[in-house]
């Protein structure tokens, strides 16, 4: 084997070892959860503007 044989070995090892970090358990569940929550904060961003829209527009007719 031959000296690129083995630098070209090692890249692909340590590769292989980033990829390993995605199999390990409770990995995606954390992703998910984050997601979520990341989720119901957008959504509580979202209602609490469309009152404040609402109750500006009510204020401006009248």
């Amino acid at each position: 084997m031959q000296n690129s044989d083995l630098m070209n070995d090692a890249g692909l090892e340590l590769a292989l070892q980033e990829l390993e970090t995605l199999e390990a358990p409770g990995f995606w569940s954390g992703v998910v959860a984050g997601f979520e929550a990341t989720a119901a904060v957008v959504a509580v961003a979202v209602s609490s503007a469309a009152v404040y829209t609402a109750v500006a527009s009510a204020i401006v007719a009248t």
